[in-house]
């Protein structure tokens, strides 16, 4: 007697049904993966252009805080080669903000910092016994298309001084040289940037002179898995030297 042997398997129809079916499964978890995956992208591009816009507030605050002034304008005895047509003006769009902060031999933090002095009478001592106008430099934050900018504005050559700036005039990258530095560019994602100045009072005002403290805020735009992002951030200081 010949017996028959069953081989395991599957049937063409059974394959014809769980084809699909497996396929439908698959699909849908390489979807719900796939979309995680963008979550995730979008989520940390946001968070990363939230820290961005934070970052540049907080790079914001030493020149805010050691204003002498915040200015319409350039201070009358500096000279920028580079500026917009028409000149420096506060009242831009988007907003330009201009500071007026004196110039220290070296950093801020550094101890042994002395004032620069424009040269009215003599060097010895540097503030020519009180006779010595200390100098200003201006400090200049500024859009161009989506770029924010940060430029130095300090004394031309034919201001005759007693000392050294620790910060120098700086140029746009295209006219940079060794005793010109570059700009410092801040961000490529600004969709807006603004100031608002506030007297004594916290009275919303116009004339940036006679401003105590300021509000700058800055709003950010990128593009993360196709998708527009958005992150903005804001911050008023006050100024310390009263």
């Amino acid at each position: 007697m010949i017996k028959q042997i069953r081989q395991a398997g599957f049937t063409l129809v059974e394959l014809l049904v769980v084809s699909p079916i497996i396929m439908v499964v698959a699909i849908g978890t390489v979807t719900f993966l796939f979309n995680q995956y963008g979550q995730l992208v979008k989520q940390s591009a946001q968070l990363n252009l939230r820290l961005e816009a934070q970052d540049i507030l907080f790079g914001l605050q030493d020149d805010l805080w050691y204003a002498n002034q915040f200015t319409s304008d350039l201070n009358s005895n500096l000279i920028d080669n580079y500026q917009p047509a028409g000149g420096w003006t506060s009242n831009s769009t988007p907003k330009t903000l201009i500071v007026s902060t004196a110039a220290l031999t070296k950093n801020r933090r550094d101890s042994t910092r002395q004032p620069v002095y424009i040269n009215e009478s003599t060097c010895t001592p540097p503030d020519g016994d009180g006779v010595n106008s200390v100098l200003y430099n201006n400090v200049i934050y500024f859009v161009s298309g989506t770029n924010l900018y940060k430029r130095v504005v300090s004394a031309p050559s034919s201001l005759a001084l007693c000392g050294t700036s620790y910060q120098q005039q700086t140029c746009p990258s295209a006219n940079a040289t060794s005793t010109c530095r570059a700009d410092v560019l801040l961000s490529d994602h600004v969709s807006s940037f603004d100031v608002t100045y506030y007297d004594t009072n916290n009275t919303v005002i116009t004339t940036p002179e006679l401003a105590e403290s300021v509000k700058a805020s800055i709003n950010l735009a990128d593009k993360a898995y196709a998708e527009n992002i958005t992150a903005s951030s804001s911050m008023r200081l006050r100024k310390l030297n009263q």
